[in-house]
This record gives structure tokens, C-alpha cells and sequence, in this order.
């Protein structure tokens, strides 16, 4: 009777184990952590890190009011290793508050969060890179 119960047991496992060994739990999860260029997430971390960064852009009292006409310019996925970062290419336009509205190009990277877990955000305005940490114009995330 013993060993009934515990092959019964081991079955049942066994059938929540399978489709994770098959990767389809990978995929649904890598899925749900790969915003896209929309997403609210990704546009208010753009916002609060460039506005906290007073000290590094050449004029502190200017902030990002709102990015608008946003779209997707390339996705770059990885066709059968998982070890490939998914990346997403963004371009927008920030409205700043001195009424100016430069090109924002951004970059979404999936699986490059904390322990390897979520998204990364970069992004950049010409402007306001003062050294050049994306190339000039913005030109590494210029896709």
C-alpha cells in the first residue's frame, strides 16, 4: 500500500515537472518579462531617473513632462539560446519642461534585471548625454 502511495505521489509531481523541463514555463515567464515599448513601467523608470539625475545632464532645471509618439523600432530575440538577452528598440519624443521636445531612443532588456530577473531600461537624448555614454547622437541605441 506504501509503495502505491508513493508512485501515485512521484506521478503527480512528475506532471508538474514536465512542462517546465519542456521550457514552456521558461518562455510564459520570459514572455510576461519583456515590456514593450509602451508599457508604463518602462516609461515612468525613463522619467524618474532622468529627472533625478540632475547633476548629470548640463541643465538641472529642466525635467521630462511626458514622452509621447512612441513606436518600436527592432526586436532583437534569441532564436533557441536562452542565454541571449531579448532586446527591444524604442524611439520616442520627450517633452520637456522648458517646452523643447528632443528624439528619445530606448532600449528594453529582458532578463538583465536583478539576479537576472525582469527588464533594464536604457535610454538617451543627444543633448543631454554630456559624455557621449551612448556614442554621439545617441548612436548605440539608434536602431
Amino acid at each position: 500500500m506504501f509503495t502505491r502511495i508513493i508512485l501515485a505521489a512521484s506521478l503527480a509531481a512528475s506532471a508538474f515537472v514536465a512542462p517546465a523541463s519542456a521550457g514552456l514555463l521558461d518562455k510564459l515567464i520570459q514572455h510576461k518579462s519583456f515590456p514593450d515599448c509602451h508599457d508604463a513601467k518602462v516609461l515612468n523608470d525613463i522619467v524618474k531617473r532622468f529627472n533625478n539625475a540632475q547633476d548629470y545632464h548640463t541643465q538641472p532645471d529642466i525635467f521630462i513632462a511626458d514622452i509621447t509618439r512612441i513606436h518600436e523600432r527592432q526586436v532583437n530575440e534569441p532564436h533557441d539560446d536562452l542565454r541571449e538577452v531579448n532586446r527591444r528598440y524604442c524611439r520616442g519624443h520627450a517633452q520637456m519642461s522648458d517646452g523643447t521636445h528632443p528624439t528619445l531612443f530606448f532600449l528594453i532588456e529582458s532578463g538583465a534585471g536583478f539576479a537576472g530577473n525582469g527588464f533594464n531600461v536604457e535610454y538617451c537624448m543627444s543633448k543631454y548625454d554630456r559624455w557621449n555614454e551612448f556614442d554621439g547622437s545617441c548612436r548605440v541605441l539608434n536602431y
